[in-house]
């Protein structure tokens, strides 16, 4: 089983975006530019995000909801000396955490803003099951 086909599951943008997360800062693995790819709700704006959260989108709600959950599986699983970056708490928590950020930092895109949140956490993460 290759490398590729182990995280497949966990998806492939999650996994990239999770990585970033493990670097010293947001920037260290963009582009020459400063830039990077963001597929789906992790290329919507915060300010998008919170509309959507909001209920002025419905259809994207589960679209936003699994994004976040599937950015904090791929923590999980990329993030070294990490079972539970939430520490506990629930994907909700992680979710109103991020929405927090998102009202106050409206042109940060959602995946960047995980990466806050996640960044945030690590050093209360837990790194064995309870």
């Amino acid at each position: 089983m290759s490398l590729f086909d182990r995280f497949r599951p966990a998806g492939i943008v999650s996994i990239i975006t999770a990585v970033l997360v493990a670097m010293p800062t947001l920037v260290a693995a963009k582009s020459v530019e400063g830039r990077f790819v963001a597929f789906g709700p992790g290329n919507w704006s915060c300010a998008d995000a919170v509309a959507v959260a909001e209920g002025n989108h419905p259809g994207s709600q589960g679209r936003l909801d699994g994004f976040i959950a599937g950015y904090l599986t791929a923590s999980n699983v990329i993030l070294r000396n990490t079972y539970d970056i939430q520490a506990g708490e629930p994907a909700s928590a992680a979710r109103a955490a991020v929405l927090d950020f998102c009202a106050e930092n409206p042109d940060v895109n959602l995946a960047n803003a995980l990466a806050v949140h996640t960044q945030r956490q690590y050093p209360d993460r837990r790194s064995v099951p309870r």
